[in-house]
């Protein structure tokens, strides 16, 4: 099997899935498939998913969050960041907590860089280049 990734953005809106996404999560490294999940806030989750991905998501990358959501969220950075430090992350400055090497590394602090300029014609482009890579092959004639 191929490598895949699926990028969730404002993750929460795909719950009507007639597949739990939590299972999805629980499943999808044996079809070598990673998941990128993006939401704002807990709360836009149910609880057996936000279980599901604090279970099942090895790594972690957290942006400013609530007040609320950095208590929850400290256990993933403990002890080296607190809620305090999660609620508190400045303009592009992130927390993570990763695998490396089969084990989890201690959560540390990083610093992103902002977007590049809008190239007009990107988007066609990389789109047009992921059909042809990824998508599906063209039916052959029959003989």
């Amino acid at each position: 099997r191929r490598d895949a990734a699926m990028y969730l953005d404002e993750a929460h809106n795909f719950l009507t899935l007639p597949y739990p996404l939590e299972d999805m999560l629980a499943e999808a490294r044996g079809y070598r498939l990673s998941l990128v999940l993006a939401h704002q806030n807990l709360s836009q989750l149910p609880g057996d998913l936000r279980e599901g991905i604090s279970a099942n998501a090895r790594n972690k990358v957290f942006f400013n969050s609530s007040p609320e959501d950095a208590r929850l969220l400290e256990r993933h950075t403990a002890p080296l960041l607190g809620a305090h430090d999660l609620a508190h992350l400045g303009a592009f400055q992130a927390a993570a907590r990763l695998v490396v090497a089969s084990a989890d590394s201690p959560a540390f602090t990083l610093v992103t860089t902002a977007l590049p300029p809008r190239t007009p014609g990107r988007a066609t482009a990389v789109r047009a280049a992921s059909r042809t890579v990824f998508g599906p092959t063209p039916a052959r004639p029959t003989p």
